[in-house]
């Protein structure tokens, strides 16, 4: 990660007390020292220690949410799976992010249909009432940044 990654993702996540994280731990250390709470549901197992983060070691589509507090700051989409599908299991965990806060979304898709992926973003966003601030690119991989309405 490079500095002017560092200053994207340390103004994405300025300001955010409680964070859900959701899939691979790739930018979970990162998540950890740049925010007070950090709840991470994933199926891996993380031998991260710190008093900030709580572990969920649960498939996030199965996961029971009335454990989680009321009101998010941030999610964190790293889940592995399709624009789609990360959706899918991401709208599940939307009605606890606050009005203008902000998700960031690994963009997980085949280079083939990177193209698509604008025209997907603009038919998903509105249907779970999210708006696009920008699009981000850290270390060869693609991150949609939005926030909620």
């Amino acid at each position: 990660m490079d500095w002017t990654e560092f200053q994207l993702l340390y103004w994405f996540f300025r300001k955010g007390e409680r964070i859900l994280y959701l899939g691979t731990p790739e930018l979970l250390r990162f998540t950890i020292s740049n925010s007070k709470e950090v709840y991470y549901i994933s199926p891996e197992k993380v031998l991260l220690k710190s008093p900030r983060l709580r572990k969920f070691e649960e498939n996030p589509e199965n996961f029971d949410i009335s454990i989680l507090p009321k009101k998010l700051d941030r999610i964190v989409n790293y889940l592995p799976l399709s624009l789609v599908t990360s959706f899918k299991v991401m709208g599940k965990y939307l009605n606890l992010l606050e009005q203008d806060k902000r998700i960031l979304i690994r963009v997980n898709v085949p280079k083939k249909q990177a193209q698509y992926t604008d025209v997907m973003v603009h038919d998903l966003f509105p249907e779970f009432k999210l708006a696009l601030v920008s699009y981000l690119t850290l270390e060869g991989q693609k991150y949609i940044i939005g926030k909620k309405l």
